[in-house]
C-alpha cells in the first residue's frame, strides 16, 4: 500500500490525497530511478495552466516525459507510455478475474467528465478508455500525445498486472475473428446470389432460343 510522503500514513485506495494531512502525493514516480530535471517544457498543464516539468526517466537511454509539478499529471508523446510499460516489464501470464473485477469497480475520477485541451496545440482532446477495458479514461490528442491524471498510470499498471491487458487483447482478437467470419459469410452469400442470377439468365436464354427455333420450324412447315 502506498504511503503519504509527508506523514507516512497509508493512502486511501485510488486516491493520491492523504486523509490525515491532505497532502497530494506523487505515487507514480516514487519507485522509479528519476534522472536529472531538465528545463521547463513549453507545454502547459491543461488543468493548472503552468509549464510542465521535463523529466528524464530513462534507465540506459534518455527517455523524457512531462509532468505537472502541482497536480502531478503526466503527458506522453505517442507510444511513450507503451514504451514505459514495456521497459518496466509489466506483464501478466494469467487473468485474476476476481481482483480485476474489484479494481474496475473503483475507477479514478468516476463521476468527473472533463474535456481538456492539449498541452501542445490547445485543441480539445478526446476522452478514451485505455484499451477499451481498463476503466482509465485518458485524454488523447491525435497529433501530439496522451494526458494522464495523477494516479492513472498506477491504475493502468495494476490493471495490466492482474491480466486486464491480456484479456483485452484476447477479446480484440476474438472480435476481429468474428468480423472476418461475418465478412466471409456475406461474401459467400453474394457469390451464391450471383450464381443463381447467372443460372436464371442462362435458363431464360435457352428458353428464348427454343422458342425461336420452334417458331422457325412452324413457319417452315407452312411453306
Amino acid at each position: 500500500m502506498a504511503k503519504c510522503t509527508h506523514c507516512s500514513a497509508p493512502l486511501p485506495r485510488n486516491s493520491i490525497i492523504c486523509e490525515y494531512c491532505a497532502v497530494r502525493n506523487d505515487i507514480e514516480l516514487q519507485a522509479k530511478n528519476i534522472g536529472a530535471t531538465l528545463p521547463k517544457s513549453k507545454r502547459t498543464c491543461p488543468d493548472c495552466l503552468i509549464y510542465l516539468d521535463s523529466i528524464d526517466i530513462g534507465k540506459n537511454n534518455r527517455f523524457i516525459i512531462e509532468k505537472c509539478s502541482r497536480c502531478y499529471g503526466l503527458f506522453f508523446d505517442h507510444h511513450e507510455m507503451e514504451r514505459l510499460l514495456e521497459e518496466n516489464e509489466i506483464k501478466s501470464y494469467w487473468v485474476d478475474h476476481q481482483k480485476l473485477h474489484s479494481l474496475l469497480q473503483f475507477p479514478l475520477h468516476k463521476d468527473r467528465v472533463i474535456y481538456r485541451r492539449c498541452p501542445e496545440c490547445n485543441k480539445i482532446m478526446h476522452r478514451k478508455n485505455y484499451l477499451k477495458r481498463s476503466g482509465v479514461i485518458t485524454d488523447l490528442c491525435a497529433d501530439h500525445g496522451l494526458w494522464l491524471d495523477a494516479g492513472e498510470l498506477k491504475q493502468i499498471q495494476d490493471w495490466i498486472k492482474l491480466g486486464g491487458k491480456r484479456n483485452a487483447l484476447k477479446d480484440k482478437l476474438d472480435e476481429k475473428h468474428i468480423k472476418n467470419r461475418a465478412k466471409e459469410r456475406k461474401r459467400a452469400d453474394l457469390n451464391r446470389t450471383r450464381d443463381k442470377d447467372n443460372e436464371s439468365s442462362e435458363a431464360v436464354g435457352l428458353d428464348d432460343l427454343f422458342e425461336t427455333i420452334s417458331t422457325i420450324f412452324r413457319h417452315g412447315l407452312r411453306f
